[in-house]
This record gives structure tokens, C-alpha cells and sequence, in this order.
């Protein structure tokens, strides 16, 4: 019998999302489900967004910007590049995968940190190319193990900084020490700053700044988290326009679609929202951490918008938390068993958790 697909999709599990939210709470019988499992924004869009949606839904028959320019063009000027160093993408998982096409061939190894994003595995796999997995030391990025195994086949390093899901980050020492350790010819270095928005640690390195030192580093970003765009699937890449060239030869024409666009460009003119967002995840992760400790819960300082809280019975406690209407992510499923990845909600959803808790 002729063989029509790929080997190597054996070997893949599809992605399981879950049941949709409206669904999963008529079967429980719920009037309403808080989904704290995916990180999203508890604010939602902002009204200018919105807005920026409703005006630009009469024109969804046409095209949409293929090179995204204006989106470019206003993310250049506020982070001081040039809009040729910038691809935008459909979500950030198109952007790695977009890295994997351009870059990654069979025999190449790519370095990545374990447990992490499963995109970055993910890609590389389909690509041909081998996944060097570098565990964590317990909840942080072990650079020196990841620099230890560096090779020649090397085409590629990631880093996830604050880390999904452990929500630790990568200090600037040790990030500069490791980017140059890796000498004058090094791999691709793909740094992933999804959650960087809500960073409030003052050795939190800028990874746009690093990149006139670092020609071969790759900054990868989101509308999703602080903007609240995550069911618009838009993300974005800063780095070097040799780089972007590279990347733009296997992006599909118009991979971002207009509403997306529209709505990203409002989401930056709109600095109050950004704020605010950012305000509120500071105040809840304090305020939860300080719940969760007062409770006898462990669990790594987060950088980001969520924890990754050790429980004793994970499965048992998410049951029971779902049952009282929120809906967390056992940590099982992103590599960590004996967790719970919690998402940072308004201060009524996490009094509710935390006294589920």
C-alpha cells in the first residue's frame, strides 16, 4: 500500500485545546466558567480595539495588507528599529515556525530548554532537524548545560525568558554571558519575550536592545497576553533585516489577517489599557502569591502572568477548582506533574481561587 504521509507525523500528538469554554460549562451544569489555564488577558481588548474592529469588519472582503507596513512601521518607531527589521505573524507560533522553514534542515540540532513552549519541539521535529532537550534546574533555564551542548550541528538556540510555564526569567548578566560564550560565529539564538510585558525585575534584560550586538539573535513577541488579542493571532519578531529577508521568503502572502492588523494598531496607540493590564497583573500576582504561601503552597517567583503552583494531587485539585466554575491547567501537560499553571484573574476570580484553595 503506497505510504502518503510524512514518517515523522507519527510520532506527533495533535494539540488539544480543550472543549470550548460556553461547552464545557453547560456540561457541568455551570451558569458560567473562568478559564485561567491560558494565560489571556482578564481585561479583555481595549475599547479603541474594539472599536478598530467594528470599522475595519466592512472590508473583510478584501485582502489584507500582505507585508503588514503600517503595523511595521508603528512597532519601528516605538521600539526604535527600522520596519525592515520586523515580521509579523499569525500568533507566535507561525513566527517559530517560520524560523524552523527558514533555517532548520535535516542533521541540524536546535538547544532547547525542557519543559517549555511545545512549539519550539514541535517545529524543529517537522523541520528534520534534532531537538537537543536541556532540562531546567528545577524551575530556571540551566544556561550552562544549554552552552555545553552547542556543537558544531548547532543551527539554533531558544530561550523562553520569563519562562513558560515556570514564569522565572533570564537575567541580564548570565543572558550576556551566554550569548557570548557562544563566540563570533554562533547559532541562531531565538529569545522568546511573549510574557516580557509583565516583568517588573530590574535585571530584566531588553532583548530589542541586545540585537545590534547579537546579529544572530531573533526577539519574539505578542499582541496575545498585554494587548488581549489572543484570539486574533497576532504576534511579531524583531531582529536583524538580513534576518527578516529570511523569514519573509517562506511567509505565506497575507498570514495576518485585516481585523488582526487593525486591532493590533490600536492596541499600541492605546498606552492607558497597556497600563492598566500591566498594573492589574502586578497587584494579582502579588496578592495571589501572597494567598498561595499563606496556604502552605510552593511555587518559583513568577515574571509572568501566571504561577505554576506544586500541589499534592493535581488532578483532584483541578477537578475541584472546576467544579467551582475555574478552569486551571494541570501542570502534567506542559511538563511539570504535581502543578497546577494558574492565570492571573480580577481580584474577585482570585479570592474565589484562593478560597477554593
Amino acid at each position: 500500500m503506497r505510504n502518503v504521509w510524512r514518517a515523522v507525523l507519527d510520532g506527533m500528538t495533535p494539540y488539544d485545546a480543550g472543549k470550548p469554554l460556553e461547552r464545557l460549562a453547560a456540561e457541568l451544569g455551570l451558569p458560567e466558567l473562568v478559564r485561567l489555564s491560558a494565560n489571556e488577558n482578564p481585561l479583555g481588548p481595549s475599547p479603541r480595539v474594539v472599536a478598530a474592529i467594528a470599522h475595519e469588519a466592512t472590508r473583510v472582503h478584501l485582502y489584507p495588507d500582505g507585508g503588514a507596513l503600517a503595523l511595521r512601521e508603528a512597532l519601528a518607531q516605538r521600539l526604535g528599529v527600522a520596519p525592515e527589521q520586523l515580521v509579523v505573524g499569525n500568533g507566535a507560533d507561525e513566527l517559530i515556525a517560520l524560523v524552523a522553514l527558514a533555517a532548520f534542515e535535516r542533521g541540524d540540532e536546535v538547544v532547547v530548554p525542557e519543559p517549555s513552549f511545545e512549539p519550539y519541539a514541535t517545529s524543529a521535529i517537522l523541520a528534520g532537524a534534532r531537538v537537543v532537550a536541556s532540562p531546567l534546574a528545577g524551575y530556571e533555564t540551566d544556561l550552562d548545560d544549554m552552552r555545553r551542548k552547542v556543537t558544531g550541528r548547532t543551527k539554533a538556540v531558544i530561550l523562553c525568558s520569563p519562562h513558560n510555564p515556570a514564569g522565572t526569567i533570564i537575567k541580564k548578566a548570565p543572558l550576556l554571558a551566554f550569548l557570548d560564550a557562544l563566540g563570533a560565529d554562533p547559532p541562531l539564538v531565538l529569545l522568546d519575550e511573549a510574557y516580557c510585558d509583565f516583568a517588573d525585575d530590574p535585571e530584566y534584560p531588553d532583548g530589542v536592545g541586545l540585537l545590534a550586538r547579537y546579529p544572530r539573535l531573533i526577539v519574539l513577541r505578542t499582541f496575545s497576553k498585554i494587548a488581549g488579542l489572543a484570539g486574533l493571532r497576532v504576534g511579531y519578531t524583531v531582529a536583524t533585516a538580513e534576518t527578516c529577508d529570511r523569514l519573509n521568503r517562506v511567509r505565506a502572502p497575507y498570514n495576518v489577517n485585516r481585523l488582526g492588523q487593525a486591532a493590533a494598531l490600536a492596541a499600541l496607540e492605546d498606552g492607558e489599557h497597556r497600563e492598566q493590564t500591566r498594573r492589574l497583573v502586578l497587584e494579582e500576582r502579588a496578592f495571589v502569591s501572597a494567598g498561595l504561601r499563606k496556604r502552605g503552597y510552593a511555587f518559583p517567583p513568577s515574571q509572568a502572568n501566571f504561577l505554576l503552583v506544586k500541589v499534592p494531587d493535581a488532578a483532584a485539585l483541578r477537578d475541584k477548582l472546576l467544579r467551582a466554575g475555574l478552569l486551571v491547567r494541570d501542570g502534567a501537560g506542559v511538563g511539570f506533574p504535581g502543578h497546577l499553571r494558574i492565570s492571573l484573574g480580577l481580584r474577585e476570580t482570585d479570592e474565589r481561587l484562593l478560597g477554593v484553595l
